[in-house]
């Protein structure tokens, strides 16, 4: 004789067993955590700044950033269109480290030294990537910005915008000239080297200058010091 229970399986053909299986089964899952970040744009230009930091710009292909962000390269370009998206990528994060629109706001003096000053600084922070950078166009919003706030606490002074563009060329080439000698492994001019090779002159202004990063610095500041005397006793402006 069956029981009911019997009867039940024989006609549906699911045993007990069998219907728990199916209900675990089908039963509404919690939302786990992913198990890495969403990729995005940000994550990208993060990574790839991380590694033209370390090893330099050559070395950022789209393998090892993948690799990094542990990712398929094809993941990649879901996000951006190559070396030159990510050109543009990393120079935002650079920018976005000393760009500040309150300058507009500044004595045109205060506003010139400050924007030397940050864009000294962030690019001795990056060095590797002042090469790429500094000759490829610029094709992003936020540099355009930066540019054209510098610009806007000139001429809002009295400024000739020519003036002040050709003044903000000049304050970039020296800022980056001296963010990459910062970085520069020995000491350029080694004034005991110089002493014993016929240069008096050379050794004698050198001779207290045996930190590089420190000479870069100080020589950097005084010569930003200068140009803004300069602008002040030779342009029409306050």
């Amino acid at each position: 004789m069956q029981t009911k229970q019997g009867n039940a399986a024989d006609a549906t053909g699911i045993t007990g067993t069998t219907a728990a299986a199916i209900a675990a089964d089908t039963a509404p899952r919690r939302p786990g955590r992913p198990s890495r970040p969403a990729l995005t744009e940000e994550a990208i230009a993060k990574e790839a700044l991380a590694i033209i930091d370390e090893l330099g710009w050559a070395a950022c292909t789209m393998k090892l950033l993948a690799s990094r962000l542990g990712v398929r390269s094809p993941s990649l370009y879901h996000h951006i269109d190559g070396q030159h998206s990510l050109i543009d990528l990393v120079r935002i994060l650079v920018v976005r480290e000393f760009h500040d629109p309150a300058i507009v706001d500044m004595p045109w003096e205060d506003a010139f030294r400050t924007f030397g000053i940050g864009y000294y600084r962030a690019f001795a922070r990056h060095p590797n990537t002042i090469q790429v950078l500094s000759t490829t166009p610029v094709r992003d919003g936020l540099t355009l910005e930066m540019y054209e706030t510098f610009l806007r606490s000139m001429v809002d002074h009295g400024w000739d915008p020519s003036k002040a563009f050709e003044a903000m060329l000049g304050l970039e080439h020296l800022a980056l000239g001296f963010a990459y000698e910062w970085n520069a492994e020995d000491l350029m001019l080694d004034p005991a080297y110089i002493a014993n090779h016929g240069a008096p002159l050379l050794a004698e202004v050198t001779k207290e200058r045996t930190d590089q990063a420190a000479s870069a610095e100080t020589t950097f500041m005084a010569l930003l010091g200068r140009h803004i005397d300069m602008y002040r006793n030779n342009f029409d402006s306050p």
